[in-house]
């Protein structure tokens, strides 16, 4: 009888999955922007080359895969800390905003703007592109990819603290550059806060729906600000302005804080030990 199989992915593997599926994305994406929007572009190119890296990675999950992946539903009681986890989108906004302020660049605050309003972001058929894309394909692809495979594997090798910090570090360079090294920066802030995030509620629950259905707020709150900016206008986040205003930023704190402490009474659902015999055979201590 040979001992337990090895996690995967290791540290090693790990990166060079999230290097492949970062440069099949992006080779997909100008593949297909002679044709398609920048939107889709970048919804088809993350669907095949992180979804491709990931069932790379799967064949190698040691047994039990369902369990390891995350393939398990959630309880009731689950779905309230990850509804108070939603405003962590503004404290990701704000932490981006910060970096910008501490980064200070003339260009990033003429180039950005100049792109945003260069983009149809504000018409119908975007907006619903955009929604298609950002909140129904991305979330799902990449929480599989990152949240799913890499992540088991990082926490089975290094423990669950240095599991989700290097998970979130992968899932933040993961997500390109920036127009500027300011802006990058900053979207390397936010992405490394939001994969903190959903990368807690992936462990404490065990379910890969956690991260997936939180990743789909956080992303339907973007798309959702971008519809009513007009209407609704938060400085800092879907308005002009440096940052957030407290009155804002506080309640979201408050709540997030309340969501993890809640998240934090779950006790993490134990994987069962699956040994493979010499013949083929396997059994669960």
């Amino acid at each position: 009888m040979s001992e337990a199989p090895r996690p995967f992915p290791s540290p090693l593997a790990a990166s060079l999955l999230t290097m492949m599926g970062a440069f099949f994305s992006t080779a997909i994406a100008l593949a297909v922007s002679d044709w398609a929007s920048p939107v889709a572009a970048a919804g088809i190119g993350s669907v095949l080359g992180m979804g491709g890296a990931g069932l790379l990675g799967a064949a190698n999950v040691p047994p039990p895969h369902a369990e390891r992946v995350g393939l398990r539903g959630l309880r009731g009681r689950q779905l309230l800390p990850l509804l108070l986890l939603l405003p962590i989108a503004l404290l990701a906004s704000e932490v981006d905003n910060g970096v910008t302020a501490l980064l200070p660049s003339p260009e990033v605050q003429t180039v950005v703007p100049e792109a945003v309003e260069q983009s149809s972001s504000d018409t119908r058929l975007s907006l619903l592109e955009t929604a298609i894309v950002g909140v129904g394909l991305v979330p799902v692809v990449e929480e599989w990819f990152f949240r799913g495979i890499v992540q088991q594997g990082l926490i089975a090798t290094m423990g669950a603290a240095a599991g989700i910090f290097v998970t979130a570090l992968f899932f933040a360079l993961g997500h390109g550059a920036g127009l500027t090294p300011q802006a990058w920066a900053s979207l390397l802030a936010q992405a490394f806060l939001l994969g903190i995030t959903y990368g807690y509620a992936r462990h404490r629950t065990g379910s890969l729906l956690a991260p997936i259905l939180l990743h789909v707020g956080v992303n339907g709150l973007g798309v959702a600000a971008m519809a009513t900016k007009h209407a609704v206008a938060v400085p800092g986040y879907n308005a002009p302005g440096t940052h957030t205003p407290l009155l804002v930023l506080l309640p979201a704190l408050v709540s997030v804080a309340v969501g993890i402490w809640l998240l934090a009474k779950e006790i993490v659902p134990e994987i069962p030990v699956v040994r493979v015999a010499d013949e083929g055979d396997s059994y669960e201590d």
